[in-house]
């Protein structure tokens, strides 16, 4: 049943309208890699399941920046969240956007920024 679950929320999610957006300014990404690995030891805090507008954010640092990642339930219901999406999800604002971005698919927003500083 979970595992049903879980892929009716991941088809949900690929099959609905996506909005992307990069960031215009602040701090690039100085390593990829490393941003990459963060985000996949930060989607293990980050799944679950979050309530209408409900918004979690974590933060990760490294010797060269923080990385700030955050999910944000835009629905007005209750939406289950496996690693999977979110590592997909936010890997892409890595990805795709040179100063980090968000992106929203079905009605969930993911968000990926570094920046300057410590967490």
């Amino acid at each position: 049943m979970h595992y049903l679950n879980v892929l009716a929320a991941l088809t949900a999610l690929c099959v609905t309208s996506t909005s992307a957006t990069c960031l215009g300014s602040g701090a690039p990404w100085v390593s990829e890699d490393l941003a990459r690995e963060r985000l996949r030891n930060a989607c293990y805090e980050l799944d679950g399941t979050y309530d209408a507008g409900e918004v979690y954010s974590v933060c990760r640092d490294t010797q060269l920046q923080k990385y700030i990642f955050e999910v944000r339930n835009q629905n007005k219901n209750a939406v289950s969240l496996s690693y999977d999406v979110c590592v997909a999800n936010l890997k892409r604002q890595i990805d795709n956007c040179s100063r980090g971005g968000y992106e929203t698919f079905g009605g969930v927003r993911f968000k990926a920024d570094p920046n300057d500083g410590d967490c």
